[in-house]
Order: C-alpha cells, then structure tokens, then sequence
C-alpha cells in the first residue's frame, strides 16, 4: 500500500529524475533541495537500491533509478492528463516543436488556428530536446527526424530540403554563381544539424572533401542552431545550411538568396502524439488545421 508519505516520495524522485537537479526539483515542490535529498533518501531505504549516483557535479539515475523513472513517468503523466480532462472549458493543448519549425513557420500562422478554435488554449515550447510523450509534459511533438520513434503515433507532415544561402551582398561579392564557388566562401556549421555541409555536397554532386571542416584558407563559424545560422548568413558572415520551405520569408524579403541546389534531408518534420489520443478532439482539430495549412503553401509554391 502506497503510503502518503511514499507518495511524496516517489513525486520528488520523479521531478528529480526529469529535471536532473535535486534544487530543481526543490523549486518545483516549493521545498529545499535538502529536503528533496532527504525524502529521496528514504525512497531508497524503502526499496533498498540506490536510485542516484551523487557526485560533485550533481547527480545521475543510477540503473534501479532509470527503472524506476520509466514507471513514475508515465503514472504521473497519467495524473496530469487525467486532471487535464477534468477542466474541459479551457481544452490546453501542449506543442512542443523544434526551434526553427516553431519560429520560422508555426508561430507565425497559430493566428489562424486560434481563431477558428477560440476555446483551446496553446502552449507551445521550441525546444531542440525531444519531447518525451509518456511523461505527460506535452500532448503533441513536431519532430525533426526520421519517425521511427517507440509507443508513439507519428505522421510526416512536411517534406524539408537543404539549401545553401547567404546576404545578397556576400553572394555578389564572391560572385557564388554557380555550386562550385562555395569552395572559395565561409561556412557556416551548425552543431547538431540534421544534414552535415559533406552530406549536402554529396547529394549535390560534388566532392565532398573540399567541403570539410577547413584547417587552413577561408574559415566560416560554427552556431548552435539553425536560428544563429540564418542571422548569420543575413549579417554576410558567410553560406549557412537552411531548411527550405522554412526561410520562404527570407527569401521573399530579399534577406537571403539561395546560391545552391536543394537536396533532401534526412530528416522530415513529423506530427507526434501518444497512440491512444490520436482520436482526442483538440489534438486532431490542430492535426487537421496543419495538414491543410501546409497543403495550402505547397501548392501556392
């Protein structure tokens, strides 16, 4: 029998073993980092296996741990959506979305979906980390990837392709006419990136090694996502990797230019939710909304 005391328990475990921080956890709970430790502590006396390894930069599931997290993942996220469903008149839809998806197309069209579903209230949060669905932290995932992912329902929903582009000013300056003159200007890297500037010269048809990391000659800069990337491009600190048809804006503002042939990526952006609520009302209603959204700008294209 679960006592009240284990059930708090097994809440400061779960809150720790997602966030990865005892003082997370703490201020989550609204207790002391301590008192999460403590209330841990006894969890593991309880079951007799160590669920954290604590060291000096913090602490880690420990086997038993990681375990143990899968089980109060998903019964805690069963609590959150069964609270969620109780409040019906607000119907919150959680999105988690890959960055440049959420900023460069998404945000900019909710407008739409929004109006034409005034009772559901969105929360959507642009993160490169993969959404984990049993946990009950959000109700849909627009991935980035190949949908090859367990326990979930995903459909592609948009096709990307990788494209060379850069400041009207650069690409006039180093007179990138033609594919092969990206040998001679900067590079921009982004790390991770689904498609690497080898795997785009590859596709492209070219030799992929004058394409490497370079030691020596024109150097360009490596950024942390494809946001800086395109900003990057746009300030002429040379050729970024994009996703078309994410940077139609920019493309059509005149802020960037393409200077090279577009190559299928890896990856595509797919809808992701939990199998079992693939038929719930707000998720298939946001479904709908972004396949027909994104059938309207294909074939406007």
């Amino acid at each position: 029998m679960l006592t009240s005391r284990m059930l708090l328990a097994l809440q400061a475990f779960e809150l720790a073993a997602r966030t990865g921080s005892f003082k997370a956890a703490g201020e989550e709970l609204h207790i002391t980092a301590s008192a999460v430790s403590h209330r841990i502590a006894g969890l593991e006396r309880q079951l007799g296996e160590k669920l954290f390894e604590r060291g000096p930069r913090g602490v880690v599931l420990a086997p038993a741990g990681r375990q143990l997290a899968g089980t109060t993942g998903r019964a805690f996220g069963e609590l959150a959506r069964a609270m969620a469903q109780q409040g019906e008149g607000s119907r919150r839809l959680r999105v988690s979305a890959v960055p440049i998806f959420a900023s460069h197309w998404l945000l900019p069209r909710l407008g739409e979906f929004l109006d034409a579903h005034p009772t559901i209230e969105l929360q959507v949060e642009a993160s490169p980390r993969m959404a984990d669905m049993e946990a009950g932290l959000v109700d849909v995932a627009l991935r980035y990837g190949d949908g090859r992912w367990p326990d979930v329902a995903a459909e592609k929903v948009l096709e990307l392709r990788a494209v060379p582009v850069t400041s009207p000013v650069l690409a006039r300056r180093l007179k990138l006419k033609t594919p092969i003159d990206l040998l001679r200007a900067p590079l921009i890297r982004v790390s991770p990136f689904g498609m690497s500037w080898i795997e785009w010269a590859k596709g492209a048809g070219l030799a992929p090694e004058g394409f490497a990391e370079r030691r020596g000659g024109t150097k360009g800069v490596q950024v942390d996502g494809m946001g800086p990337a395109l900003r990057a491009a746009m300030h002429g600190l040379g050729v970024a990797l994009a996703f078309d048809p994410l940077i139609e804006s920019e493309i059509a503002s005149g802020a960037l230019v393409r200077v090279g042939p577009q190559v299928p990526t890896q990856g595509q952006i797919w809808f992701v939710c939990r199998s079992r609520e693939r038929s719930v009302p707000t998720i298939r209603a946001l479904r709908r909304w972004l396949v027909d959204e994104i059938a309207a700008m294909t074939a406007a294209a």
